[in-house]
């Protein structure tokens, strides 16, 4: 499920909403929640209904926009890449899955899009109906990003250290590492993906008494590091 790859859209009557959500949160799941392709992507992806009454599946291809914190925002497609879900509508009995094959060819590299399934209660009683939208991130990359396109900074703020790595370029990388550094203190920051021309903001917990001294990113083989200030 989503800190940024996967979303949830739950349409609940007022009612239904508290009594409802921690029962439905995993009633659905789709995996991976990221697949990563080089130039084109050929791949697939399993929904499943992990709950005892069966649902009707509908899956397509959305566009998406990521905010500084890594969260997808869905929109339609971008016309210029090419993508092929291999089917259509179709009903999923109670804690069953089934694969979905897609393939996708962008006008141009990088790209990226969701596979977004949505799932709908086969019988629908008179009171309160669940809607469902889950989606998987696709990624395709294109020419490598220049790490001189990507400025690293960092603060410390209470217990957090806050870190914003911004690239200037065209160009899309995944952040393989990264740590907050200090006399020997280490904390991870983890890993994410850095879309072009793209600010993105990550915290870091840092509780020790002595000062962060340095954050440090590893992207590909280069390493980007500057002082926390």
């Amino acid at each position: 499920m989503k800190p940024f790859v996967i979303h949830g859209l739950l349409r609940l009557g007022a009612l239904g909403l508290i009594s409802w959500c921690g029962t439905i949160a995993y009633a659905q799941q789709m995996s991976p929640t990221i697949s990563e392709f080089n130039k084109k992507a050929r791949g697939t992806v399993v929904a499943r209904n992990v709950s005892d009454t069966p649902r009707l599946v509908s899956c397509s291809a959305q566009g998406f926009d990521v905010d500084e914190h890594g969260a997808a925002h869905p929109h339609a497609v971008d016309p210029a890449l090419n993508v092929r879900i291999s089917t259509g509508r179709f009903e999923l009995g109670p804690n069953a899955s089934r694969q979905i094959s897609f393939d996708a060819t962008p006008g141009l590299a990088p790209a990226w899009f969701l596979v977004t399934c949505r799932f709908v209660p086969v019988q629908r009683g008179a009171g309160l109906t669940v809607v469902m939208e889950i989606s998987s991130i696709v990624i395709i990359y294109g020419n490598q990003l220049d790490p001189g396109d990507v400025d690293v900074s960092a603060r410390r703020a209470g217990d957090m250290v806050e870190v914003e790595v911004e690239n200037h370029g065209a160009g899309l990388a995944r952040v393989d590492s990264g740590a907050i550094l200090g006399h020997r203190k280490q904390a991870e920051v983890g890993t994410f993906i850095l879309y072009p021309h793209q600010k993105r903001l990550v915290d870091a917990d840092w509780k020790e008494t002595i000062a962060p001294e340095s954050v440090r990113i590893q992207i590909g083989k280069k390493r980007l590091e500057t002082p926390v200030r």
